[in-house]
């Protein structure tokens, strides 16, 4: 009887361990981790993006370049450069030579319509719950899931892993609840690196023969 209680003695103090480690530290370090991000003036990253189909088992993968400052953005992925000013949006596909320009009234939305807040705002709008702390090619490594507040959005659960020592990065992967998963991996990340607003614009005139399609 005392050996019983002894091992339920240490599998509560184990329990509450968990308990208060999972929830208020996971809370703790996504808030840390997006005051970091939105603390920087710029940030330019390259990264993998992977789209993965569980139900046909197939996994599709495209290397992008992300460069954000404030609300603006550029974002080269998948054969088509995205530019945003904070005001007007430039969808340029090179290989057709074609660009969409809109004045979006929202840019509120997942990766493709504001990847601007790929880094940032989990704490607000998410329950995040702490999964540990691991090594990861030689470093320790944060990782988090985090539940949307709002179920009416496509995925269920995003799964974030940033370094400890700096909170960089490491990798975003969106859980769909349609059976497609969405995995970004940091490959370089620079805070603060040289942006300038002309940048995040997008100037048709300098490229001939291209079709505009203008929806303002």
């Amino acid at each position: 009887m005392k050996i019983k209680i002894i091992g339920l003695g240490v599998l509560l103090f184990a329990f509450f361990q968990v308990s208060a480690q999972t929830a208020p530290l996971g809370k703790d370090v996504v808030k840390s981790f997006s005051e970091k991000m939105k603390g920087y003036q710029s940030i330019k990253a390259s990264f993998t993006f992977t789209l993965e189909n569980l139900k046909e088992n197939i996994s599709d993968t495209h290397e992008g370049k992300l460069v954000i400052k404030g609300s603006k953005y550029y974002l080269d992925l998948m054969g088509m450069e995205i530019y945003f000013n904070g005001t007007t949006k430039w969808q340029y596909i090179p290989e057709a030579r074609e660009v969409t320009i809109s004045n979006p009234s929202s840019v509120e939305g997942g990766f493709f319509e504001d990847p601007s807040k790929i880094f940032t705002d989990y704490e607000k709008d998410f329950k995040s719950k702490f999964i540990g702390e691991k090594i990861e090619s030689g470093k320790y490594v944060y990782e988090v899931d985090l539940y949307p507040n709002d179920i009416s959005v496509s995925y269920s659960i995003i799964k974030i892993k940033f370094l400890k020592d700096n909170l960089e990065p490491q990798s975003i992967k969106y859980q769909g609840k349609d059976g497609n998963n969405y995995i970004i991996k940091v490959k370089k990340f620079k805070a603060n690196a040289p942006a300038k607003d002309e940048d995040f614009a997008f100037e048709p005139k300098k490229i001939k023969g291209i079709e505009i399609v203008d929806l303002r």
